[in-house]
């Protein structure tokens, strides 16, 4: 099923994440701290499916760890930063 058809949240909790994952909690949050995972997303508990998604891809091997590659996301994330550092200053 693509993703435009999936049903079910794109924002999981820890537990959901960690069950998505296979994991237990602690594991999880373990991976989390190392940077294994991704963080939650800013201001909440919640984590991005599909940015787990991503991660898991890179450290199975699935996408190259230095791809250079700008993805959607860290192109608004690029430009939101930038137009923080002009109006501050």
């Amino acid at each position: 099923m693509s993703p435009a058809n999936d049903n079910t949240p794109r924002l999981m909790g820890r537990r959901e994440a960690a069950a998505y994952l296979g994991i237990g909690q602690s594991t999880f949050s373990l991976w989390v701290s190392t940077h294994k995972m991704p963080a939650a997303i800013a201001g909440t508990r919640k984590w991005d499916k599909r940015a787990i998604d991503a991660k898991l891809d890179e450290i199975s091997g699935l996408l190259p760890a230095n791809d250079n590659t700008e993805d959607e996301f860290e192109r608004w994330e690029r430009e939101q930063n930038a137009r923080k550092a002009q109006g501050s200053s």
